[in-house]
């Protein structure tokens, strides 16, 4: 096998401590709101796309310019991340961050640890807020479609990707990449990872990797 990219989720895969979504709910001081659509989501009374759309209507109004200036305030990142992200580029490995969460949210990480590519759902912003809607929405099936994209832009097969995640969202793109790392994972992904970690360094994964790029 021979790894020439790597698909990194975010939400509870880099971010360990809460989710995108809710970071901004909690920004535009609307957990309450946010527990109710999190409560309908448990009780599988609407799928976690829908909750998304109805959690999105939580932060009309809230100014991007909080999202990077509270993030160290109230995010908590897996460790090491930049350690991972250096040995893959060390090793001609590109990396990419498709999330469902809000591109606003992933860029953030972008920029801090020089993801080659970030994929994530788009949150409307009209003059420096939000408006409360989600264009495009990056569920299961969008992640599948990105990596499918990336594919062709990277001029690389699927058989070429390992794919890293965490949830359900995560499903496909494992079932389309060659080998997949499920990290922190939620039990509806027993069964379908190459590996399991549970675990807040993620250089953990790297002798993982590294098999993998010597096979």
């Amino acid at each position: 096998m021979k790894i020439r990219s790597v698909c990194f989720d975010m939400d509870g895969t880099l971010i360990r401590n809460t989710d995108s979504v809710r970071y901004l709910c909690g920004l535009n001081n609307n957990i309450g709101p946010l527990r109710n659509i999190e409560r309908l989501e448990n009780e599988q009374q609407i799928t976690w796309i829908e909750a998304d759309y109805r959690k999105a209507e939580l932060i009309k109004w809230l100014e991007t310019e909080k999202i990077e200036y509270m993030f160290d305030d109230n995010i908590k990142l897996i460790n090491n991340i930049e350690i991972v992200l250096t040995y893959l580029k060390e090793n001609q490995i590109r990396t990419a961050l498709v999330t469902a969460g809000p591109c606003q949210v992933a860029d953030i990480l972008k920029m801090r640890y020089d993801f080659d590519d970030v994929r994530a759902s788009t949150y409307e912003v009209k003059k420096g807020r939000f408006t409360g809607k989600i264009l495009t929405h990056l569920g299961n099936i969008g992640k599948h479609n990105i990596v499918e994209q990336l594919c062709r832009e990277y001029s690389v097969k699927p058989d070429d990707w390992v794919a890293i995640g965490d949830s359900e969202s995560d499903i496909e793109v494992f079932k389309m990449c060659a080998k997949s790392i499920a990290i922190n994972y939620s039990n509806v992904l027993e069964g379908k990872a190459s590996k399991y970690f549970r675990t807040d360094d993620l250089s953990d994964i790297i002798d993982t990797l590294r098999d993998w790029i010597t096979e």
